[in-house]
């Protein structure tokens, strides 16, 4: 009978047998790199419990991943995992990868839960969880050379550029993550390769490129635009054709981020849905992009 448990060491072998299996033999989810820097390095680790395995007989056939991040919930700093990469040997799916859910759910008091598609939608709304009005777009480009205008691409920051961000990140209403030096430089410096269209503190696009599925792929996680005629979507368009992406991507459920990409481009119709799981099953004014969540990872695969 499979037991769900959470990760040790003497499982890495089996897991990246699980993660070949079902996600690739370059997956960057049997990289000992992701799970170094997801599980290791993270300030906000669990080491009791990082994520967690279904195990039949010693052998994978189910994981899900959580990354965790400070939070302002009802103006108190608290821990919020984001779930993610949740998947099940196929012969196993039978009712495991609900399983799955409600043991990460467990114990936990609020769960983040993006990128979720049908059939498992369903699960999340029978949990209680909070659906998320989240915009979802996704712009096609030719990878054709171009430069930014006015906004300066970072490679490397200042500790006066990340300050600047940090406040403007943090000055935001409702629930949303709580950025300091540390959690910023582990979450956007020292991992997934991203890079910075700066034009000033009030005005930044903070972008993630990396391979998927052999194709070249850029989203925009975060940032903030208070000029509303700001040329830094122009740019990050501009930037991700310079590195030979195919896509933009991104969601947002931030409030100034949905403004603007409302005038930039159509909304996807369809598209997955965002809940957020509080074990009080209170609903929340939610303020977050998708750095909160587990967008942009497959730039392991590209640093």
């Amino acid at each position: 009978m499979a037991a769900i448990l959470p990760y040790r060491e003497k499982y890495l072998a089996a897991y990246q047998d699980f993660a070949r299996r079902n996600w690739g033999q370059n997956c960057y989810q049997r990289s000992a790199r992701y799970l170094r820097w997801l599980y290791q390095d993270n300030p906000c680790r669990n080491n009791e419990n990082p994520f967690l395995l279904l195990i039949e007989q010693e052998r994978v056939i189910g994981t899900m991943h959580k990354m965790r991040l400070p939070w302002l919930i009802d103006g108190q700093k608290v821990t919020v995992s984001s779930i993610h990469n949740l998947l099940v040997d196929r012969d196993y799916r039978r009712g495991s990868g609900l399983m799955l859910i409600t043991a990460s759910l467990r114990d936990e008091t609020n769960v983040l839960c993006p990128g979720v598609l049908p059939p498992l939608s369903k699960a999340y709304q029978m949990l209680h969880c909070q659906k998320i009005n989240a915009l979802w777009f996704r712009k096609i480009i030719w990878p054709l050379g171009a430069k930014t205008t006015i906004a300066q691409r970072l490679e490397l920051l200042d500790s006066a550029q990340i300050a600047a961000m940090i406040k403007t990140l943090n000055n935001k209403s409702g629930c949303h993550p709580l950025w300091d030096a540390e959690i910023f430089n582990w979450r956007f410096l020292q991992g997934p390769k991203h890079i910075f269209l700066w034009a000033d503190s009030a005005n930044f696009l903070i972008l993630s490129a990396g391979r998927r599925k052999g194709l070249t792929v850029a989203r925009i996680i975060d940032g903030h635009i208070e000029d509303k005629n700001s040329p830094l979507w122009q740019d990050a368009l501009n930037t991700a054709r310079a590195l030979g992406a195919v896509v933009l991507l991104g969601y947002t459920a931030d409030e100034n981020l949905r403004e603007y990409f409302l005038a930039k481009t159509k909304p996807r119709a369809k598209h997955p849905l965002v809940f957020f799981y509080h074990k009080d099953k209170k609903i929340r004014a939610m303020n977050f992009n998708a750095s909160a969540g587990d967008f942009g990872l497959e730039s392991f695969l590209s640093n």
